[in-house]
């Protein structure tokens, strides 16, 4: 959501193009830092999947949750690996050797164009978080749990996030066909149903802790209680999400006009 609204426009996180700068170091790319989340998660996470067990040995069900863990740690590694520009430089050697092996030869001008790299290459397209995410909800969504409430309330925030993933495979789909040109938030649509999918399935998440499930059956909740909660709190979280960054780019622009007066006060002294 504040990757719609504008913020980090200044590291191109916002769908936008990245503002030329004085400094023009190493900036990780949005993509790389869902990358480094996911493989940190999994390869932090995989030694703790066994701690709820009553014996040394593992269950199917220890199995599975590791297999999501070396999941979240192969998908993590490839799409840090894909933003790496170097290993994508590497992976053109071949094109790249078959260019150079003429060197004294004249190219045309249409040989010129077709040397010269592909507009898409200026923006990042990488679709492998969303796809890990998606993985994650397809498979949650069909976990088996202990009692039907639960199974149901995973099934809602499994669905949640495989929704999300789709909307962010459409925002690539619509970036790939026109990469964004200007430094301004390109504000893809699908972009908001993303966020929607991901908070909303985020904290459905965590309502389907085992204390959570054992509360609801106790005061004798339904599943869609907590989804329809779930919903109107992120819809108004959403909303205020948008007025407060809405009201930093207010106080920003105050400051900036302020600061432009004192300096013609102080020139004209």
């Amino acid at each position: 959501m504040g990757r719609w609204s504008g913020s980090f426009g200044e590291l191109g996180w916002a769908w936008n193009v990245r503002p030329k700068q004085s400094s023009q170091g190493w900036r990780p790319t949005a993509e790389f830092v869902e990358g480094a989340l996911i493989f940190t998660y999994g390869a932090t996470n995989i030694f703790l999947e066994h701690l709820g067990s009553s014996d040394e040995k593992f269950s199917s069900e220890d199995l599975e949750h590791v297999s999501i863990t070396v999941l979240f740690i192969g998908g993590g590694l490839l799409a840090m690996l894909i933003e790496s520009s170097r290993i994508r430089d590497l992976l053109n050697t071949t094109t790249t050797e078959a260019t150079l092996s003429y060197p004294s030869h004249v190219y045309t001008d249409e040989e010129r164009a077709a040397l010269e790299a592909p507009e898409q290459y200026e923006f990042s397209i990488n679709p492998i978080p969303a796809l890990v995410i998606l993985l994650l909800g397809i498979m949650m969504s069909s976990h088996t749990q202990q009692s039907m409430i639960s199974s149901m309330v995973h099934k809602q925030w499994g669905n949640l996030l495989t929704g999300a993933s789709f909307a962010r495979g459409f925002t690539y789909v619509l970036l790939y066909l026109k990469p964004p040109r200007s430094v301004f938030p390109s504000r893809p649509p699908t972009e908001l149903l993303t966020a929607f999918g991901l908070i909303s399935g985020g904290t459905v998440f965590m309502a389907s802790s085992g204390d959570t499930i054992a509360g609801m059956i106790h005061y004798d909740l339904d599943a869609m209680f907590f989804y329809t909660v779930t919903m109107g709190l992120v819809g108004l979280l959403m909303a205020w999400v948008v007025l407060l960054l809405a009201f930093k780019g207010w106080a920003v622009r105050r400051e900036s006009s302020r600061a432009q007066t004192r300096w013609k006060f102080r020139s004209r002294d």
